[in-house]
């Protein structure tokens, strides 16, 4: 009890049933504040607290301060981008627990240590779970331009005995936009379509559920 699971500039590729930690830093290259930083871009940082919060984790972010004490504006910009993204979707992620799946989508995980040095490039069937207040947050990693998302986790499984969700779906949302989308469920996936959620991050749909 006097320890954590400590994954240095990487993660796992599924979820513990501990918790765990990453530490990390705004750029690629280095820990401090250089003047060839290779920043990554506020997409990414927020992908990887999404990808490690769903999978029991916690996020270590290091910034790298001047020599005077200020910090650099690359820095900022990546910490603006992450302090907007949770002000709006905080209750997914603050508090939150693992649900049954972590993730779905075609994109493969790297587990092990210092496995940041390329962004993943995420597709609009990436996603990633946490559960909470009565509710499945599903993170859209790349919410898709057409507004059509199919969460295949939440399909009515055609064998009951090991279904994929068994649940009642009261309502779903969008975070941060006041649209209520059309959806419906089959054998596919849960369905949803949208017309006015546009995000250049990932976004999150809320699943209230009995």
């Amino acid at each position: 009890g006097g320890a954590i699971v400590e994954v240095e500039r990487g993660g796992f590729a599924d979820a513990k049933p501990y918790p765990w930690q990453t530490d990390t830093a705004v750029a690629r290259n280095s820990w401090y504040y250089t003047d060839t930083l290779d920043y990554k871009s506020g997409y990414e940082v927020i992908c990887t607290l999404i990808d490690v919060v769903s999978k029991n984790g916690n996020l270590l972010l290091n910034i790298g301060p001047k020599a005077d004490g200020s910090i650099p504006d690359g820095d900022k910009k990546i910490l603006e981008d992450l302090a907007g993204w949770m002000k709006v979707n905080n209750e997914a992620i603050k508090n939150s627990k693992v649900w049954r799946k972590s993730k779905e989508g075609p994109t493969e995980d790297v587990e092990g240590q210092f496995a940041d040095g390329t962004a993943k490039t995420y597709t609009e069937e990436d996603f990633r779970f946490t559960t909470g207040n009565g509710a499945i947050y599903a993170f859209a990693m790349k919410y898709p331009e057409s507004g059509k998302v199919c969460i295949r986790s939440l399909a009515n499984s055609k064998d009951q005995n090991v279904p994929e969700f068994h649940g009642i779906i009261k309502k779903i949302s969008v975070l941060g936009f006041e649209e209520t989308p059309e959806w419906s469920v089959d054998e596919n996936g849960l369905n949803l379509t949208t017309s006015t959620v546009k995000s250049e991050f990932p976004v999150v749909i809320k699943i209230e559920i009995d």
